[in-house]
């Protein structure tokens, strides 16, 4: 006969990470073949054609940052203002 275990532990969870390795110039190079064969017409109409997200998501990102930029000196100017504007009422 088999014990009943009240307080029976459940083996710990396996983790499986692969890494990924991301090559921009590779991939880039890559883009700019595809573009040329398509160009000259020597491309299989059989393979599917390139996806461009990866690029506009890397000229969102840089676009985003500028803007985040600007905002942070927004706030720090902001900011100023109103420790200025404090600094009167209290020693005034």
């Amino acid at each position: 006969m088999a014990m009943i275990t009240f307080f029976r532990t459940p083996k710990p969870r396996q983790f499986k990470y692969v890494p990924i390795f991301y090559d921009e110039r590779k991939e880039a190079l890559k883009q700019r073949e595809q573009q040329i064969k398509q160009e000259l017409g020597l491309s299989d109409e059989s393979e599917p054609r390139v996806s461009y997200i990866r690029g506009k998501f890397s000229d969102y990102y840089k676009r985003n940052i500028r803007h985040k930029s600007k905002s942070n000196s927004r706030l720090i100017v902001i900011f100023i203002i109103l420790c200025i504007i404090a600094y009167f009422l209290i020693y005034r």
